[in-house]
């Protein structure tokens, strides 16, 4: 978006007003002058740039695209009551105005994420219990950026018999 065109009811002679930046840049009597005198001002270069808002993402659908993307890659499953893994839930994802959050099973309050890929990633910490460790197979079958410090040392520290798959990074 370049500018805005919007309506003064407060105003007698001159309703429509040209916005740019939250900024009155033009009033006019016809919504057509203010049409031409965004048209003109843009092709000539005088009229301000419109900075690009702070949110990165702005409609429902547009966030439901990010999660879903995101719990894809992971092989999460997106429900109506929250996100699955493997029949078990993980929980939710959201953005409000813009702020990023996860809410983990077990946990009563929005934790405050950077990105749709930090939130879904946090999901994944609750994916295995602290008592039982995964296998190294299991590790193998993980994508790496949802392995946690502990488990990239187990494998680096992990002797392979003859008989397991090797660690192949492409």
């Amino acid at each position: 978006m370049i500018a805005s065109i919007s309506h003064d009811d407060n105003h007698l002679t001159q309703r429509w007003v040209v916005m740019v930046n939250g900024k009155e840049v033009f009033r006019a009597n016809t919504l057509m002058r203010c049409d031409r005198f965004i048209c003109t001002h843009y092709k000539d270069g005088s009229l301000p740039v419109q900075e690009q808002l702070a949110t990165p993402c702005t409609t429902g659908n547009e966030v439901m695209a990010q999660i879903f993307d995101k719990c894809e890659k992971y092989g999460y499953e997106i429900l109506d009551d929250g996100i699955y893994h493997n029949n078990m839930r993980l929980d939710q994802v959201g953005c409000t105005n813009g702020d990023w959050w996860v809410m983990r099973t077990g946990e009563w309050q929005q934790m405050p994420c950077s990105s749709a890929v930090e939130a879904v990633q946090s999901l994944s910490i609750v994916e295995t219990s602290p008592s039982i460790e995964p296998t190294f197979e299991e590790l193998l079958d993980r994508p790496f950026e949802m392995l946690a410090p502990d488990e990239w040392q187990r494998l680096r520290m992990y002797k392979p018999s003859t008989k397991s798959r090797e660690l192949v990074t492409a």
